[in-house]
């Protein structure tokens, strides 16, 4: 079936808005180009263009995006999309996009996204990794990991492991920890964005309680945050305050240490 361009813009509104590629995902012509120019990347073919936007789709979900408000202007070879991304108590304008159609097909989707967005990105995720812990949400918290992930604690305790791997051994070492521990609340917050919109350097005090008594751990933290998940971090605390409150625990990594 041959689309017009005007029923193509609409099947594009209609995913976007919802953050769903599934609409319009058959659209793109066997040739078809996506362009991102202000990063250099381009990807060609149909299929390998349905996977990038259906990862992109995921990312932003996990970044906490519910919807987007797509304004389509139709061209004299296609059309444009404006968006403005939105999740609970934030509008944020994302992205616009260019495509050209030919044939009924998209044969042609430049994408030209909010450079500044990216830290604004980077900084929601820390804000929800923050919310999970102090709220002792373990799934949700091991859930904000990479599968792949990372954790570095350069100052540790003698044959205490210095670099914790996978999103499920985190996800063990949370559970565990979690049940001889609760944390409370976190005080002292402060987000130092970078040069790198991925990277962002936090400062925090964890409080939190072990057999009735209390506790504070200070940190300072290196997080890297890729596709709206957390893929390496770097966690600095005062292992020898907390000495003998981290015998009774397994090492976590980030909040659960």
């Amino acid at each position: 079936m041959t689309h017009t361009v005007s029923e193509i813009a609409e099947l594009v509104r209609r995913g976007m808005s919802s953050l769903d590629t599934a609409p319009f995902a058959d659209l793109f012509a066997a040739e078809a180009v996506f362009e991102m120019p202000f990063t250099g990347l381009r990807i060609e073919g149909r299929e390998a263009i349905q996977r990038a936007l259906e990862g992109g789709g995921a990312r932003a979900r996990a970044a906490g995006l519910t919807k987007a408000q797509v304004t389509i202007t139709l061209t004299d070879s296609g059309f444009v999309v404006e968006l403005v991304v939105s999740g609970p108590g934030f509008e944020l304008p994302s992205s616009v996009g260019i495509l050209t159609v030919s044939d009924g097909e998209i044969t042609s989707y430049r994408d030209y996204p909010n450079a500044s967005a990216a830290s604004w990105f980077t900084r929601s995720v820390f804000d929800r990794f923050l919310a999970a812990s102090v709220e002792n949400r373990w799934d949700d918290l091991a859930d904000l990991y990479a599968e792949d992930v990372t954790i570095e604690m350069p100052f540790t305790l003698p044959g205490v492991p210095r670099e914790t791997k996978g999103r499920e051994e985190l996800r063990r070492r949370f559970s565990a920890a979690g049940q001889v521990r609760r944390l409370v609340k976190a005080e002292n917050v402060v987000v130092h964005e970078t040069s790198d919109p991925a990277v962002l350097v936090a400062e925090l005090d964890l409080h939190g309680e072990v057999g009735g008594s209390p506790f504070v751990s200070s940190y300072v933290m290196v997080m890297t945050i890729r596709d709206g998940l957390i893929a390496h971090s770097r966690d600095y605390t005062d292992t020898a305050a907390a000495a003998e409150r981290l015998k009774a625990l397994s090492p976590a990594g980030s909040s659960a240490g």
